[in-house]
């Protein structure tokens, strides 16, 4: 894993982000170790290297380390997707027909907390295409209304 380290503040000047950057902050609890190969932005990692591994194999995107999950975020900055525990996977769903279409689906969930956002286990073989159709759907949001 090439873990690269994203800035929660910098991620957080962009209204559409700050939802989720606040649930990934209320479990962040930083290292005793530091920065190091099981906490690279100094927090304790709350995503399973093995999830890591497979998210970032099947994002269209770069994986970002954020408050200690796995994070997934556009080109223009917009979190997309998120890796919890050693299955779990947030994606961004706005409401709409692909959401309507993605929670009649077995085994996805709304996410109560956050509206535009779906739960599904990851350890799938059609991953790379919920990535795909979460990054579409997040590149429409307006990256600039801090």
């Amino acid at each position: 894993m090439a873990a690269r380290v994203g800035d929660p503040e910098a991620l957080g000047r962009l209204a559409v982000n700050r939802a989720v950057l606040a649930q990934i902050r209320t479990g962040a609890q930083r290292s005793s170790t530091g920065i190091g190969p099981w906490s690279p932005d100094g927090r304790v990692m709350r995503t399973h290297p093995d999830l890591t591994e497979v998210i970032e194999a099947s994002a269209p995107y770069d994986l970002r380390i954020v408050l200690g999950v796995s994070t997934l975020v556009t080109s223009r900055g917009v979190i997309y997707a998120v890796g919890l525990g050693n299955a779990g996977l947030w994606l961004r769903y706005p409401p709409g027909p692909a959401r309507d279409e993605a929670l009649a689906t077995e085994g996805v969930k709304p996410v109560a907390e956050l509206p535009d956002w779906i739960h599904l286990r990851a350890w799938r073989d059609d991953l790379a295409t919920w990535l795909r159709a979460s990054a579409t759907l997040s590149a429409d949001l307006a990256p600039t209304d801090a």
